[in-house]
Order: structure tokens, then C-alpha cells, then sequence
């Protein structure tokens, strides 16, 4: 077959092509000069360092055809060119649209509602207030040095792919595999929390709604809810999550629209709601000073208050997470290199602000401690709620949670597929050849749509013999994202540092400061969630309060550690590169 008269007939042309340096001038021009450049790459005889480094050519299995290169109209496709990807899932979601399935997945009014019990419980008032502005500073941190790394390499890949690009040929393969797993079981546990809370409080609804519901809502001695009804709501859930995001790219962007209604709207709707309706409020030195331990920690261990505040980070550090769906949408995201860090950083803002003054409103508006508090539906938010706003008002409220909590699901299933997508391309997971297979209509991972409802559903089975399960379920995900976001920040401000190539969104000289911060905080967050924290009194330990966090996390380090010594390190390489680009590296990797 013989090449047109403007394709390149030398290997080092077609790598300049491919060259960000080049790539930044066709972004400047589009279509127009394509051609001109093709021609360019005829005199250019040395192709300069990237941060990837100089390709191996006599590897490379696919180049990008001339008529495929023409037929490039965005900057989107140039970009996922640049990072060896070819476009195949379907760019559909705009900046608000991407920000709305964010903060779906970050949903702060099921991460501080749920909880506001539990946190009441360790630590009182004092921990959970102060508690949440400390959370908030490190998840800014967090979210920053992310955000700098998804302006970079806007792929659906997202950690995974930053732990690759970032360690070179020789770590990325075993931090993008480790990163990967951590991350799928930090959005895998998400989910399945934020679905489970959200039936939870679907079930009180029906049984201030519909009083004849209280033999399937409660326990035959009315002392609490009846957990086989709470998992059989929670099952019709999952189940639904799953179709809808089977339905494709409408039904995720109806999601997302209404997801930013329930959580801004319906976020201030309860917090007006709630201060307007309570006659009697709580004083200042209450909500700002007050402590409470009902773990055993102080009474029982000796330990110090200040320990038990520590625990009650969870409920904050909870609410704080999943804004790295952004970076798992980058290849349906519109302009994701200046969307995708938009969104994790709006996100983080929202469900600060907004976080807290749930938390205000709350605490503020607490009646009766000891009876709210013994609940027999375990919530205690949705005894105040009917409490404060009677049935009716607090029912309406109750519902805008649960709702909260179905949205939330809905959009982690959306991200999480989204990356186990990237990870099956590259061989990641167990069938990937089967599971990758995206459906001709829609454009979806739809195997792997399932594949995260199915394990989603799996992890709150324990909530049919276990009284912690939610806080459980809280920890587990709140390490399984954190790791994940530690893995490539560690390895940016390390290994990476000096072949890292900034993009528009950048933090300049403070980079490796705020990244630090980032990963000590982690390192905190990993040990402190380990320990027992069951609010109904942690000791002794038995099956009913164990706390299964250490479990987890331990079986998913077993599982992906013993897979990669044993077999996964002679053929796993990290993310393959469909544009000619297949290994990872860097410039003076390939020089030495």
C-alpha cells in the first residue's frame, strides 16, 4: 500500500507527531495545518525529550492512520492521542454535568447525615464541628495535587494512570496495579454505603408515611430496625442503580442534573428547614465544646479524649471523598484538562460549605440528646428532622436524604465502571478481554456496570448479623480512595518530580508541600480507622461490633499482593498504549 505523498516515511516523524510540543501547536490550529505539520516531520531528524521519554518504535504494533489524524476535530482527541488512547467511550458531559455526577459521588448530605449519630459518639459536638474544618484543609490538599495531575493526563484511567505515567517503566507497573485495586475497593465500598444509608432512611420514610409498614420497617419488638427489610431495600436499589446506568448517557445526565438540585438545593432546604422548625436550640458552648465518648476508649481503655476525637474524624473524612470521579469521566468530559480539575476543586468547595452547615444546623437543633440519640431507627438526624418539622416536614426531609444516597450510587457505579474499564483494557482484571467489551448502543462498559452493582451489593451483606456496618463500610472506603490518591501523589513529588510536565492547571513551586501534606495525612487516616469505634460500646470485641475495616484491607492487600508476586508481575505492565506509545518511561530511562 503505498503512503500518501504528506505521510512521513521515517518512525521519528510520526513519534514527533505525537510529541506534546507539537500537539499544542495542531491544538492551536485543529484542522487546519495538519497536513503542513505531517510535512514538517520530513526535516526533523532528532525528536526531543518528553515526559514519557522517546518511544520504542521497533515495539510499536499501531500507529494512528493519516485519515484517522484528519479526522481528529478536538482537542480532547489530540490529548488522549497524546496519552496513547484511541477515543472510545463517548464524550458527552459537559463542566456542570461532570460536576454534577461529581458531587454526586462525593454526595455530602448522605456522608453527613448517616453519620451525624455515630459522630455525636465519638467525640461529641466538639469533635465532629472542629472536626470537619480540620478534614476539610488536608481533603483541599488532596484534591490540589489531584487536580494538577488530571490537567496532565485526562484519562479514564485517572489514579491508575498517573501511578503508571508517573513511576516509569520500572515502579509504574506495580504502583498503577496496587493504585487500581485500591481504588476500585474505595468506590466499590462507597457505593455501597451511600445505597445502604439511603435505605435506610427509604424504610423510616415508608414508616412515617405508611404506619402499617412497621412490622416490615422494625424489629417485631419495635427496638430497632429490621435489618433483612433494610438489605432487602437496599438489593432493589442496587438493582435499579444498575439499570439506570445500563440506559446510557440520558439517563446519567438526568442523574446528574437532579443530583445538583438534591444536594445544593435539597441541602439548604434542610438546613433551613430544620433551624426554622426547632423552637429550642442548643447554646454555643454546646455545639463547639462538648464531648462525648460512648465507645469505651476513655472509660474502659484509659484513652485520652483526645484520641476518641481522632476516631470521630470518620464521619468527616467520609463525606470528603470520591471527587476522583472526575479524572474516571475525563474521556466523556468536554475540555476534561480544564473540566476535570474544575470539578474536584468546585466539588471539594461545595461539600465543605455546605457540609458544614448540616453539621451547625444539626448539632444546633438537637431536643432531647439521650432519646434522639436511642433512636429505634438508628438514625438519629431523622428523629430530629420529625422532631423539629413533625411527620410531614420531617418525612419531606428524610426522603431528600434517600434520594441523596440513591444519586450518590448511581454516579459511583458510573465512575467506578468507567475505571475498570481503563484496567481491563490493559489487562488488569480477571476476563478483562470479556469485561471490556463496551455496548454498540450506548457506548458503555456495561459488563463492568454490573460487575461494580454486584460487589456494591456484596459488601453491606454483613448489616444482616453486624451492628456497625455502616461505619465499617465508611472505613473501608475511606482508605480504599485515600491509598489510591496517595500512590501517584507520593510518586509526583518523589520519583516524578523532575519529569512531570505541568498543565493549565498547576499549583507552581507549592506542588510538593501541599502533596506531602496530602500523603502524611493518608498515612494518619490508615492507622486511626483501624481501631474499634462502634458507637453502642466497642468492648469487648465480638462479632456483633467488630469492627471489619482491618479485614478488608487486609484481604484486598493478600489478594492483590499474592496475585502479583505469584503471576500478575510476568505480564502486567501498567497501561498499554494503543497510539504507538506502549511502555512507560522516562527520557533518561531511555537514554541510559
Amino acid at each position: 500500500m503505498e503512503h500518501s505523498s504528506h505521510w512521513p516515511k521515517h518512525p521519528k516523524h510520526i513519534a514527533f507527531i505525537f510529541h506534546p510540543h507539537t500537539l499544542l501547536k495542531l491544538l492551536e490550529n485543529e484542522k487546519k495545518g495538519l497536513i503542513d505539520l505531517l510535512d514538517m516531520t520530513r526535516d526533523y531528524s532528532v525528536m526531543p525529550d518528553s515526559q514519557f521519554g522517546a518511544p520504542d518504535l521497533h515495539k510499536t504494533k499501531e500507529f494512528f492512520t493519516q485519515a484517522e489524524i484528519e479526522k481528529m476535530a478536538s482537542e480532547d482527541e489530540i490529548r488522549l492521542a497524546k496519552l496513547g488512547y484511541k477515543q472510545g467511550l463517548k464524550r458527552q458531559f459537559s463542566a456542570l454535568e461532570t460536576f454534577g455526577l461529581v458531587l454526586t459521588n462525593s454526595s455530602v448530605i448522605i456522608g453527613v447525615i448517616p453519620f451525624f449519630g455515630t459522630a455525636m459518639f465519638l467525640g461529641g459536638p466538639v469533635a465532629f464541628t472542629w472536626g470537619w474544618l480540620i478534614t476539610g484543609v488536608f481533603t483541599t490538599c488532596i484534591g490540589l495535587a489531584l487536580a494538577e495531575i488530571c490537567s496532565t493526563y485526562p484519562t479514564a484511567g485517572g489514579l491508575y494512570y498517573y501511578s503508571a505515567a508517573l513511576a516509569g517503566k520500572k515502579y509504574g507497573p506495580v504502583a498503577s496495579w496496587f493504585t487500581a485495586w485500591f481504588n476500585a475497593l474505595g468506590q466499590v465500598a462507597g457505593c455501597s454505603g451511600s445505597v445502604y444509608a439511603a435505605a435506610q432512611f427509604f424504610n423510616i420514610f415508608l414508616l412515617n408515611v405508611f404506619p402499617s409498614t412497621v412490622s416490615f420497617v422494625l424489629l417485631s419488638d419495635g427496638s430497632a430496625l429490621n435489618a433483612n427489610a433494610t438489605v432487602l431495600t437496599f438489593a432493589i436499589m442496587m438493582l435499579l442503580i444498575g439499570l439506570i446506568n445500563t440506559f446510557g448517557g440520558v439517563a446519567l445526565k438526568i442523574s446528574s442534573y437532579m443530583s445538583t438540585f438534591i444536594h445544593i438545593i435539597g441541602g439548604f432546604f434542610i438546613i433551613i428547614m430544620v433551624l426554622a422548625t426547632t423552637k429550642t436550640k442548643q447554646s454555643s458552648s454546646f455545639v463547639f465544646t462538648n464531648f462525648e465518648d460512648s465507645t469505651g476508649w476513655t472509660s474502659t481503655m484509659g484513652a485520652a479524649p483526645f484520641f476518641v476525637a481522632m476516631l470521630g474524624i470518620l464521619p468527616s473524612a467520609w463525606s470528603q471523598i470520591g471527587y476522583d470521579s472526575s479524572a474516571h469521566l475525563s474521556e466523556e468530559t468536554h475540555s476534561a484538562h480544564i473540566n476535570g480539575p474544575k470539578a474536584i476543586m468546585y466539588t471539594i468547595g461545595a461539600s465543605i460549605a455546605l457540609g458544614w452547615g448540616l453539621i451547625l444546623s444539626l448539632t444546633f437543633c438537637i431536643g432531647d440528646f439521650n432519646y434522639q440519640s436511642a433512636t429505634p431507627w438508628g438514625q438519629m438526624a431523622a428523629q430530629i428532622f420529625v422532631d423539629s418539622a413533625g411527620v410531614a416536614g420531617g418525612s419531606i426531609l428524610i426522603l431528600i436524604v434517600a434520594l441523596a444516597g440513591f444519586l450518590c450510587g448511581i454516579g459511583t457505579v458510573a465512575a467506578n465502571s468507567r475505571m475498570l474499564y481503563a484496567f481491563a483494557r490493559d489487562g488488569g482484571l480477571p476476563f478483562s478481554n470479556y469485561l471490556v467489551v463496551l455496548d454498540k448502543k450506548t457506548g458503555m462498559p456495561l459488563r463492568l456496570v454490573w460487575v461494580s452493582t454486584f460487589v456494591s451489593f456484596l459488601l453491606s451483606t454483613p448489616a444482616l448479623f453486624s451492628t456497625v456496618v455502616l461505619s465499617a463500610i465508611g472505613g473501608v472506603s475511606i482508605i480504599g480512595f485515600t491509598v489510591s490518591y496517595a500512590i501517584p501523589i507520593f510518586i509526583r513529588i518523589t520519583i516524578g518530580a523532575d519529569t512531570f510536565v505541568q498543565s493549565e492547571f498547576n499549583l507552581g513551586s507549592y506542588s510538593k508541600i501541599i502533596g506531602w501534606i496530602g500523603v502524611w495525612w493518608t498515612a494518619f487516616m490508615f492507622v486511626i480507622f483501624q481501631f474499634p469505634n462502634n458507637t453502642l460500646g466497642a468492648f469487648p470485641v465480638t462479632v456483633q461490633n467488630f469492627n471489619y475495616v482491618p479485614l478488608v484491607v487486609g484481604a484486598l492487600i493478600l489478594f492483590a499482593g499474592g496475585w502479583w508476586v505469584v503471576d500478575a508481575r510476568r505480564w502486567f505492565r501498567g497501561p498499554h498504549k494503543e497510539a504507538g506509545l506502549e511502555d512507560f518511561g522516562t527520557a533518561s530511562e531511555e537514554k541510559a
